[in-house]
Order: C-alpha cells, then sequence, then structure tokens
C-alpha cells in the first residue's frame, strides 16, 4: 500500500547545493542527494528557487533510468528567517510612523488653541483692563507665555516633519525590500520526474542555471614597493549572489564566459547611411537604454589567511578560477571577498606631473604581469607601502603583457606652475584685433633622498577656428616629445636629490576685438 501510495504522490527528496559555476550573468547550480527506493516511481525536489530556467534542468543518476521530467511552480507558504526578519522591521518602521503620527494631532490640538486665544485675547484684555480685574503687567507675562508656546509649538511640528520624512522613507525602502525578498525566496518550484530503478540507493546530481542569480567581479589591491622596483599585487574575486537559497559549505568555480551574450558569430549586414534629420526623425526621439550590472559595494569577508592558491583553468576561450575549499554565503548576503591569487611582480616606477591641471606630482609603476593569471580588468585599491594612496582601475593584462597603475600623489617632489605676467594689447587699424600674451614659469623640485624620474607635460591653448591665433613665442628648455593637436610638450629629467627643474613658456592669442575667447581661463 505504502509503495503504490509513493508511486502516485511521489517521494519527496531532500537535496543540498553542493557546486556552483559562477558567470559574470548568471549561475549554473548543481545539487546532491541520496535515495533509497524500493522500485520505479517519481521522484520530487521540493523548494527550488523560482527563478531557475526551465529548460536548463540536467538529472544524472547512474544506474537509474530517467523518465519525463516536469518543472511545475509552487509557493513557500512559511516566510523564510530572512523574509520575517525583514516583516519585524516593517512593522517597527509602521509603529514608529503612528507614534509620530499621534504626535503631531496633539502638537496640532495644541496650537490650534493657542492660537483661539491668541485671536480672542485683544477684546478680553480691553474689557478686563477697563474693569480693573487684571493689571496690564499681568496680561504682558500671560500673552509673551502664549507667544513662547506658539514658537515652540512651531519648532517641534517642524522637527516632527522632518522625522516623519526620514521614518517615511525608511518606510517605503523596507516595504520595497520586503516584497522583492518574497518575490524572490518564496517563489519556488519543484522538479518531478519518473524513474526505473530496482530497489536500492542511489546518487542523484540535479543541475540547473538561474539567470543574474549570482555575479562576480575582479578587484585588487596594488602595494607599491619603490624601493625594492616590485608591486605586490593580491588578486580578489567579489562574489554575490541572490538566487533565494543559501549556499552552506559549496564547491565554488568562478568562470569568465558569457554564455547568455550570443553565441554565433555577426554576420555582415548592408552598412547604410542617411541624413540625420531622417535619422532623428525614424527615431522618434527615442533614447538608447543601457545595460549594465550593479556595482558591489558592501562589507567584505576576506578568506582566512593561509588559503591555497586557486587553480585556473582555459576552457578554450575563457578561463575558471577554481576557489579552493568550500564558501558558505547566504542569498542577499553582503559581498564576499575570495582570494585568487597574490604575486610580486617587476615595476619601474617614475612620477609625471601636468602642472596645468593639477600642481602635485603622481607616482607611476610600469609593471610587468609574470605570471600565468589573466589580470581581467577591475577596481582596486592602491598603496605605497602601507599607505592607502587611492582607488584605480587596472585595465584587463595578459600574461608577459604590461600596464601603467598611478599610485597617487608624493608630497616629496614639488610643482609649482606661476603665471609671471599677462598682458592685453590692440592690433591693426581701428583694433580689429586683440592679443593676450601669457608668461608661465614651472618649477619641479625633488626632495627625495635619492634621484628620479620624472615626466612633465606642459601644455598652450589649441585653436580650433581660424578667427582665434595662437602663437608659441618661447619653450625653454627644449622640449623632448610634442603633440600639436593637444598642444602638449613632454619632458622626462632625471632630478637628483633637491634637484630643481625649471620650464619658461610663452605663448600669445589673437582674437576678434570684442569677443570673449572661451576657455581661455
Amino acid at each position: 500500500m505504502i509503495s503504490l501510495l509513493l508511486a502516485i504522490l511521489g517521494l519527496t527528496v531532500s537535496s543540498k547545493v553542493d557546486s556552483v559555476v559562477v558567470y559574470p550573468n548568471q549561475v549554473a547550480v548543481v545539487r546532491t542527494a541520496k535515495v533509497t527506493v524500493s522500485g520505479p516511481g517519481e521522484l520530487v525536489f521540493p523548494g527550488l528557487p523560482g527563478a531557475l530556467q526551465d529548460n536548463s534542468v540536467r538529472i544524472k543518476a547512474p544506474a537509474m533510468k530517467i523518465g519525463e521530467v516536469q518543472v511545475k511552480r509552487g509557493y513557500i507558504s512559511e516566510p523564510t528567517p530572512s523574509v520575517k526578519a525583514l516583516e519585524i522591521r516593517v512593522k517597527a518602521l509602521e509603529d514608529s510612523l503612528g507614534k509620530i503620527d499621534d504626535e503631531q494631532a496633539v502638537l496640532k490640538a495644541k496650537e490650534e488653541f493657542l492660537k483661539s486665544i491668541k485671536l480672542g485675547a485683544p477684546e478680553i484684555i480691553s474689557k478686563e483692563l477697563q474693569q480693573g480685574k487684571v493689571s496690564a503687567q499681568s496680561w504682558r507675562g500671560a500673552l509673551s507665555f502664549m507667544a513662547d508656546e506658539l514658537s515652540k509649538a512651531n519648532a517641534k511640528a517642524l522637527k516632527l516633519k522632518r522625522k516623519h520624512e526620514a521614518v517615511d522613507k525608511k518606510l517605503k525602502a523596507g516595504r520595497q525590500e520586503y516584497q522583492d525578498a518574497r518575490a524572490r525566496i518564496e517563489n519556488r518550484k519543484e522538479i518531478r520526474f519518473d524513474y526505473g530503478a530496482d530497489a536500492g540507493t542511489y546518487h542523484i546530481r540535479l543541475s540547473y542555471i538561474i539567470r543574474n542569480g549570482a555575479n562576480w567581479l575582479p578587484y585588487y589591491e596594488l602595494r607599491a614597493r619603490p624601493a625594492n622596483g616590485k608591486v605586490e599585487v593580491a588578486y580578489f574575486a567579489k562574489l554575490t549572489q541572490k538566487t533565494g537559497e543559501d549556499w552552506n559549505r559549496v564547491k565554488v568555480v568562478l568562470s569568465t564566459a558569457r554564455p547568455m551574450l550570443g553565441a554565433f558569430a555577426p554576420e555582415p549586414r548592408p552598412w547604410l547611411l542617411s541624413l540625420w534629420e531622417q535619422v532623428r526623425h525614424a527615431l522618434g526621439g527615442a533614447q538608447e537604454k543601457s545595460v549594465g550590472f550593479d556595482r558591489i559595494s558592501a562589507s567584505i569577508k576576506p578568506m582566512p589567511p593561509g588559503a591555497q592558491t586557486v587553480n585556473v583553468v582555459e576552457t578554450g576561450i575563457s578561463l575558471q578560477y577554481v576557489i579552493p575549499g568550500r564558501v558558505t554565503l547566504a542569498s542577499g548576503e553582503p559581498v564576499k571577498k575570495l582570494r585568487l591569487h597574490e604575486t610580486r611582480l617587476p615595476a619601474e616606477f617614475s612620477y609625471y606631473t601636468l602642472a596645468k591641471a593639477k600642481a602635485q606630482a603622481f607616482l607611476q609603476g610600469e609593471l610587468v604581469n609574470a605570471t600565468d593569471f589573466v589580470f581581467l580588468a577591475g577596481e582596486g585599491n592602491t598603496y605605497v607601502g602601507d599607505e592607502y594612496t587611492g582607488s584605480t582601475y587596472l585595465p584587463a593584462v595578459a600574461p608577459e603583457e604590461s600596464t601603467e597603475v598611478s599610485f597617487g600623489v608624493d608630497e616629496r617632489v614639488k610643482v609649482k606652475r606661476e603665471l609671471v605676467k599677462s598682458f592685453k594689447s590692440r592690433h591693426g587699424l581701428f583694433s580689429k584685433t586683440e592679443k593676450m600674451q601669457f608668461v608661465y614659469k614651472t618649477t619641479v623640485e625633488n626632495y627625495h633622498p635619492k634621484p628620479i624620474k620624472i615626466r612633465i607635460v606642459e601644455q598652450v591653448p589649441v585653436s580650433k577656428q581660424k578667427e582665434i591665433k595662437v602663437t608659441v613665442t618661447k619653450v625653454e628648455p627644449k622640449f623632448l616629445e610634442q603633440d600639436k593637436d593637444k598642444g602638449t610638450y613632454t619632458w622626462k629629467p632625471e632630478l637628483e636629490p633637491k634637484g630643481k627643474f625649471e620650464i619658461n613658456l610663452e605663448f600669445a592669442v589673437e582674437y576678434p576685438t570684442g569677443r570673449r575667447v572661451q576657455g581661455l581661463y
């Protein structure tokens, strides 16, 4: 009888997430289960995420014959602990807002009472003063008291209004988060399938894909060691997931592949041209929308010290990073920081300054990727020794490829740019043109106890209109490079300790009289 009932209703299977492959835009989840059966029947995997892709479901069970697989939608009747916590938070905010509403109602009644007395006071005062019932001094005190109470009431009303707005904002955000969590977590699916097997115990692997259920981003900590000519690179992955199911000690593989962005190479199509007015009319004023991933920002939980090195697996056109050990990460939990690799790379350090934009010298390191790792493009923080110097963005760097990283401002290299003089003159019959002449002096000094290399860039304006003429009259000393399109001159001196390098630059800008030149100052 029991066997017949199980065959009709299906045998419910308890499973757990064993491993995940996280792509930049989706996650492949593998669940495992062990089931003991007495013969053919139907197995049911309940409580699976509602966002799983139905056509991605795969089942492997050695020595078990798998029949029809069905994916059915269902819901959790009892809220999960995380949803309950959000619900409690929303109710607490609702109670706080209710208390503020009560305070505002009481305060409004008090204000109306005080205003009613204020309006009737002149007539009462006049009568009572004439009848000698009360002195003028007593009324002055009473009026002063009412004015003071009204002032206090108005101040409190403003304070309550601001408090009400702040709590109401939190409440709306809390309600939205609660609704999103319910939709994400309580929306469930179950997988049913027929099987054929002899009596015994079997191991089952169930896999499925959840789009946008998890993602990971590269993150770096770059620590410059100029004295040693090295840059210490700590390569991490910031991992987050909102699949609606918690990961408890799962194997994690991070992949650079993007399976859902299209597997077909583009074919050439006609490259058509048309006038802008016609294109604009056809578009009807529509604007393009860009799609991207949300930046991850939250508390970071690093892997414990001494973690093993991550294995990198090439899969033809992508890379996979196999995280050692197992990872625990709840759905919706703040970002977890996973260590991928640590290394020391050779680097050549120098300085750079564009005094026109900022009179400061920036330490820069040109480093070479001497590892087998591909450093994917990502954000990071920079340090010089143990001192934090700022944020940066590292482009993708392949093995043996080099890149330049800025490590922030070094105050031991002083940069000064001053306008020595400027003057205006008029030229031509009846003053058809005006000329502004500028004289600049830029000074760079090295206060390091050792020589430094520095790239100094100076700049003059560039005219894009024939009515404006720019003439450079003096550039000293002789520059190493010139970019006429950008109006830049470059020097690369080596400065000894307490050494100084000076640049003298003079130029003139001529333009029609009475016209204003945009960007000149």
